[in-house]
């Protein structure tokens, strides 16, 4: 594996783990949520161009998107979960 794809993928998995906890309301990680979430694109667009994975596509995508839903609409999660699937992809190509 890649190091730039492993280094996006345990960002991703943070940022979504963070994203969790503020959605069950275990704490307020609003700011970081973003932080991380800014970091975490520009890690996914460097993994996409340096380890060349086609799939990260998905990922970028839906990193795009974000910015549209809104939190604690299904539409969030959702897009979260399918970025996820970019990066699994990615790792089974």
């Amino acid at each position: 594996m890649s190091p730039y794809l492993a280094v996006g993928l345990a960002l991703y998995l943070l940022n979504l783990l963070v994203g969790l906890a503020a959605q069950l309301r275990l704490g307020r990680f609003g700011l970081w949520h973003h932080g991380l979430y800014l970091v975490v694109f520009v890690s996914t667009v460097a993994a996409l161009v340096l380890a060349r994975e086609g799939w990260l596509l998905i990922t970028v995508g839906c990193l795009a998107l974000f910015p549209k839903a809104r939190p604690h609409t299904w539409l969030h999660p959702t897009l979260g979960a399918v970025g996820l699937a970019g990066y699994l992809l990615a790792l089974g190509g």
